[in-house]
């Protein structure tokens, strides 16, 4: 009997592909805006097959929404708000895809905030903030 772990099925995985995946959806992200970044590009960029990418997340919004993750931490609500504006931002124009983006960018903000009336209060006025600066 062998102490060697069985190896899985199919290729290895790469090492460090989802940072790499994760790091250019967001620098692609900052750069062109939701609406203009695709998974093709993603994938042609990093050389990383774009099934291997949708094996990971299922759709463009779940991979932006894991891309963005890491900055929705934010200390204060001064951060929260400067932060959240900026990525709304890179967001552009609304539409259902956006939606799972939001929910993975406003959660955290909200529990930071507290999960009473204030915090929401400051989540709409966020969220007015982002339909006032894509109606520009």
């Amino acid at each position: 009997m062998s102490d060697t772990p069985k190896r899985g099925r199919g290729r290895p995985r790469r090492a460090g592909a989802d940072e790499e995946i994760l790091t250019t959806a967001l620098d692609m992200l900052r750069a062109t805006g939701f609406h203009n970044l695709t998974v093709d590009a993603i994938a042609e960029r990093t050389g990383i097959a774009k099934t291997t990418i949708y094996r990971r997340w299922p759709s463009k919004g779940a991979l932006v929404a894991a891309a963005v993750a890491p900055l929705a931490t934010p200390a204060d609500g001064e951060d929260i708000a400067r932060g959240t504006e900026e990525l709304l931002r890179m967001l552009g124009e609304p539409d259902g895809e956006i939606v799972e983006v939001l929910r993975a960018l406003l959660t955290p903000r909200l529990h930071a905030l507290g999960d009473d009336d204030s915090a929401h209060r400051t989540i709409g006025a966020l969220l007015s903030r982002y339909m006032l600066l894509v109606d520009r």
